[in-house]
């Protein structure tokens, strides 16, 4: 049986990676911080190797993963939300960056002959100009926030192993993923879970930032499909943008969630919501990837929105 590594394995893709990769018959090992929650993973806790792994632990890192020796690397585990990364730039560098060096050392060191998935970012294209859209893999990268500095580095990172050491890399860019489990700091569980609360009282207030961009979105359970069949039929030293293809208003993804709830909603903008940068418009063109891997979307966004909404009812 094939053995896979996920660091952040309880996290929101994390937890969804774990789930599929065990549909597929594989097993599972999950880093995941001695800090941090594994509320994601519980249902899964029988089944899958939990392994608490500071990854900015360099010997504690060596020692684990020589310890489980996978055919598979899934490196998932960051400081992922942009706009958090502007109030704490300088710990989101040194997570991001150090973190991976610490595990790609770490293979290095058992000469692995893993495939390992580097998860770079829609992010490192920036604020696109609209002659680039939908953005390919040729797209100049333009960093806008620490975060997506950080996942430039990752990527970079990932790049340059592969051609000094030849670790089996393959390097993807997902545009916006969603779905159950998603940390509230981001858009669509942010409003999922306002939406949520306000139908316990009947009626309510949410509160919104930027309505006006335009993103790409494709349902997390696609998308961890997706990281497996980079693995198993991608190139190794290779980059590959994954994503739905299509562009979707923010303030369409609002509408659908409220078209959900029988409560009674006002929309009020909230001026600390909005980004100190904001990209305007940008979806992708996974034309490569599929023709790599015969890859598309499964699941359509009105479902991933009401499933996504369902959940956060569930948790309350």
């Amino acid at each position: 049986m094939k053995k896979a590594l996920i660091t952040g394995v309880a996290g929101f893709a994390g937890s969804h990676l774990s789930e599929f990769l065990l549909s597929q018959k594989i097993s599972v090992f999950g880093f995941f911080h001695p800090d941090h929650s594994t509320n994601n993973v519980q249902h899964l806790k029988n089944r899958i190797d939990l392994i608490a792994c500071d990854l900015l632990d360099k010997k504690n890192v060596r020692a684990k993963t020589a310890l489980v020796n996978p055919d598979f690397v899934f490196h998932l585990a960051a400081f992922s939300s942009p706009a958090n990364s502007f109030k704490n730039p300088k710990e989101t560098l040194i997570n991001n960056i150090l973190s991976q060096l610490n595990l790609l050392e770490a293979l290095l060191k058992i000469k692995s002959k893993a495939k390992i998935l580097i998860v770079g970012s829609a992010d490192e294209y920036g604020d696109i100009d609209q002659k680039y859209l939908p953005a390919d893999e040729k797209t100049p990268l333009a960093p806008t926030s620490p975060y997506s500095v950080s996942k430039v580095a990752q990527d970079m990172l990932g790049l340059q192993f592969f051609l000094q050491y030849k670790l089996q890399i393959v390097r993807v860019r997902p545009f916006n993923h969603i779905g159950p489990r998603q940390s509230k700091a981001f858009v669509v569980p942010s409003f999922a879970s306002q939406i949520a609360e306000i139908e316990k009282q009947g009626q309510g207030i949410i509160n919104v930032g930027n309505l006006e961009a335009w993103r790409d979105f494709t349902d997390v359970r696609d998308m961890v499909r997706a990281y497996l069949l980079a693995l198993q039929k991608g190139v190794a030293g290779d980059v590959y943008n994954i994503g739905s293809g299509k562009a979707t208003k923010i303030a369409d993804i609002l509408k659908t969630l409220i078209s959900l709830s029988k409560a009674k909603i006002k929309v009020r903008k909230d001026k600390s919501l909005f980004r100190p940068v904001d990209l305007k418009k940008i979806y992708c063109n996974f034309s490569k990837f599929q023709a790599q891997t015969g890859w598309k979307p499964k699941i359509p966004l009105l479902k991933t929105l009401s499933d996504t909404i369902e959940y956060e009812r569930q948790r309350l």
